[in-house]
């Protein structure tokens, strides 16, 4: 085991209560009798993120896992780091885990990162799990905490612990995790447990969406017949998806809030939604309701071809809830597009996305604000604004 390793396992144990730490017959205490996975930041995986190993010299042993949630799931297990464990472990002995954490980049508009639970599972279905830890990951490498007692046998390579991420579009770092098994009947009150932030001091609270676009609200809003509540977020970068996608954030100077994403699409998808954008909303949806969109677009190419944009369920079977299709650009000038529709049934933001399929062609269209406005039931399609 590396020596840097076994120093921040070092490390861990100086945190921990006496009685937690496994004695040698000689009395002192040895780290790896109790642990039951390999440390290292290298053996994060998971799933709906991406994953990838960096150096940092801030982290004990030197190297991070840089996790990137592009999507917010509609469960917070939908996206979710974990580390194999190794060594068998007995029904009711007491698990603890410590990891290194630190945020990236926090939802937009935070300034920490909020992991729901961290927990000791099965590595398949049915993913049963034990012990709990909630975290507020900072800026700050900081060393977290979660515990629980085993609920069964296991085999070695059964088990995973199993960070949930998907709450929220975020960027979180992971460095070393350390899975410590005390035997059956530890009182896990001696155990460390996460700090609780102070309510003492206020934080300060980033300006809602509606503030920071003010002016494009206004400007929108007068070509509609009703204000409406908006129920996007136009600051919040966009998901880009697709086999065929590259993408990057821009400085966007002539749109409202000066930001935007630059999606090249290398080649035509044998459907149009194979490469696309996709953004999740902040506000329910009711039968009945009369849903609008604008999103701001350039294209790069003479030819470009957006074949549908609007919004729809967020998962299969994608049933659209507000579209225009066959969409045309200019090329090199920033056009506001729409889409409109009335809602069939009720929809939980969680449930539905505002999309663009961008795969009907080899192109370059960059992505700025999108607007997704509830108007509100009784509002008829045809007198708002069509492309």
């Amino acid at each position: 085991m590396p020596k840097l390793v076994l120093a921040a396992l070092a490390s861990v144990f100086l945190m921990l209560p006496v009685q937690a730490q496994t004695k040698t017959d000689s009395g002192a205490a040895d780290p790896l009798k109790s642990m039951i996975n390999s440390p290292s930041a290298d053996s994060w995986s998971g799933y709906g993120a991406t994953f990838v190993l960096r150096d940092d010299p801030a982290v004990q042993a030197g190297k991070a896992m840089r996790i990137t949630v592009a999507k917010k799931g509609a469960n917070p297990y939908d996206s979710a780091a974990w580390d194999p464990i190794v060594k068998p472990v007995s029904k009711g002995d007491v698990i603890l885990v410590a990891y290194w954490a630190r945020a990236e980049e926090p939802p937009t508009g935070k300034e920490t990162v909020s992991i729901p639970n961290v927990t000791v599972g099965l590595n398949k279905a049915p993913y049963t799990a034990f012990g709990e830890g909630a975290a507020t990951i900072t800026r700050k490498w900081t060393m977290y905490y979660a515990s629980g007692v085993a609920d069964a046998d296991y085999k070695p390579g059964k088990l995973v612990v199993n960070v949930q991420l998907g709450s929220d579009i975020q960027v979180v770092d992971l460095g070393p995790v350390f899975v410590l098994d005390y035997g059956p009947d530890y009182d896990q009150t001696k155990l460390p447990h996460n700090k609780v932030a102070s309510a003492a001091a206020p934080t300060a609270v980033a300006a809602s969406p509606e503030v920071r676009f003010a002016d494009a609200l206004t400007k929108l809003r007068a070509k509609l017949p009703t204000k409406g509540k908006l129920i996007s977020d136009p600051g919040q970068t966009p998901n880009v998806y697709g086999p065929d996608q590259t993408s990057q954030a821009i400085d966007a100077a002539d749109v409202p809030g000066g930001k935007a994403v630059r999606a090249k699409i290398a080649k035509a998808g044998a459907n149009p939604w194979d490469d696309g954008v996709s953004q999740v909303l902040t506000g329910d949806i009711k039968k009945g309701d009369t849903v609008f969109m604008a999103a701001y677009l350039r294209a790069h190419d003479a030819n470009a071809q957006i074949a549908e944009i609007g919004v729809h369920t967020a998962t299969a079977p994608w049933s659209p809830v507000a579209t225009a299709t066959a969409v045309s650009l200019p090329a090199n000038q920033w056009q506001v597009v729409y889409a409109s529709g009335v809602a069939t049934t009720d929809y939980a933001a969680s449930g539905v996305n505002a999309m663009l399929q961008l795969g009907a062609a080899a192109q370059s269209v960059d992505i700025g604000p999108i607007f997704v406005l509830n108007l509100g039931p009784g509002v008829a399609t045809a007198g708002l604004p069509k492309n």
